[in-house]
């Protein structure tokens, strides 16, 4: 199917004008070539051949004209945990206008990550509550205390922050929730903070502390699995048959949600090729673009799309899982073309290839194109990364106390 065309009337004066690129648009079903007219904002007009004046025109030949994207996992909570990077920076850089930041504040540091970050961000931020009540201020493992446990904390900071805390986070790794009867506390912790706020859950595996099949048992529909294609112990695919297992396909079925989130440990050539081929594609393709990631192996959302695009799936598919699927799920008016929308746009260039893509286990494959964001716009307005820069390092190293597995899976 193509999209459904909105034609402009006779010479309207636009303030924007993207000509010439090829829109996909996931609430539209499809892709076509056209231009796109924005006045005040939002979307004025999509059509070939729009005619009238505008302010800024920016041709589009060549490249993919698609919705901001939407991050459904990254750290932002730049100088206050040790992940964080700055959310306007690598928005700019990446063509995503919106963020769900994945707990890097829990109760008594969301406060901060309201007030600092998120108000005065131009691109817009969700966030996560972390169980843990400090949220990822180390790499030290933030519950290897379970006092750091905070359901009672959790519930209040989702109540006093409903418009921007959609959930709760647990990162259920055995270097950050211990083993046995403590981790297993943890996660029950979790799903009860959410239970009591009446919001749902992500679950961070990778070193899962008790089987898969257990955790999957213990979650509700609308929780979502992060980490999905981690080639990491503990993890969803079976790679000796080839394929996911089986409670794994029974849990999608029961109405619980995968997500990616690349990051630095989280994504490996072998184990999505099996996931896919085995008919599980993830419900959201995500970064995880944190200071440990951001150089490599993720790099940014168009080099994980790119990814996906290699392994077959159709770039119409992978753009509705970093568009309007998130969006939906956090209940943001974006991921949309459709005329009135805001005009969250990015235009993803097409680089010739060859170009070396690389896994989080170090394997390399080569390919013959990449996509890259040439162009980002937040409600009509630029969003440039030359006078933005790049995220700021921090003067710190990311751990001073290595541990023995990568604490951030």
């Amino acid at each position: 199917m193509t999209p459904s065309l909105e034609a402009s009337a006779p010479s309207t004066p636009f303030d924007l004008l993207i000509r010439g690129g090829t829109v996909i648009d996931p609430s539209a079903n499809g892709s076509v070539r056209a231009d796109v007219g924005v006045v005040d904002g939002r979307i004025a007009a999509v059509a070939p051949d729009l005619a009238g004046k505008a302010t800024e025109v920016v041709d589009a030949g060549g490249a993919y004209v698609v919705p901001g994207l939407v991050d459904f996992h990254v750290h932002v909570y730049w100088g206050a945990t040790v992940w964080g990077l700055e959310a306007d920076k690598i928005g700019a850089a990446g063509g995503t206008t919106a963020f769900l930041d994945t707990g890097s504040a829990g109760a008594i540091s969301l406060a901060g990550l309201r007030r600092y970050v998120i108000e005065p961000a131009s691109t817009r931020i969700r966030a996560l509550v972390n169980i843990c009540t400090a949220g990822l201020v180390t790499t030290l493992g933030e519950l290897r205390d379970p006092r750091y446990l905070d359901i009672d904390g959790t519930v209040r900071a989702i109540d006093a922050n409903r418009d921007i805390a959609p959930g709760v986070k647990i990162r259920y790794s055995e270097n950050i929730v211990g083993a046995g009867a403590q981790a297993s506390a943890a996660l029950d912790a979790a799903v009860e903070a959410a239970e009591q706020a009446g919001v749902w859950l992500m679950v961070h595996i990778g070193y899962t502390p008790e089987p898969i099949p257990d955790v999957l048992a213990r979650l509700r529909p609308g929780d979502v699995i992060t980490h999905s294609y981690s080639p990491l112990a503990g993890g969803l695919v079976d790679l000796k048959a080839r394929g996911v297992l089986p409670a794994v396909s029974a849990a999608r079925a029961a109405g619980i949600e995968f997500d990616i989130g690349h990051g630095k440990s989280s994504f490996g050539w072998e184990t999505a090729q099996t996931a896919l081929d085995a008919g599980f594609p993830p419900d959201f393709v995500s970064s995880d673009l944190h200071r440990g990631c951001v150089h490599g192996p993720a790099f940014s959302l168009p080099n994980v799309m790119t990814k996906f695009w290699l392994l077959g799936m159709p770039l119409e598919e992978i753009v509705a899982r970093c568009t309007i699927a998130p969006a939906r799920k956090l209940g943001l008016d974006a991921g949309t073309l459709q005329v009135g929308a805001e005009a969250d746009i990015a235009v993803l260039a097409v680089e010739e290839g060859p170009v070396t893509l690389v896994d989080c286990t170090g394997v390399e494959r080569t390919w013959d194109r990449e996509l890259r964001a040439a162009h980002t716009f937040r409600a009509g307005v630029r969003l440039d990364p030359k006078v933005l820069g790049p995220s700021e390092e921090l003067p710190v190293e990311l751990s001073s106390q290595p541990m023995t597995r990568d604490a951030d899976a």
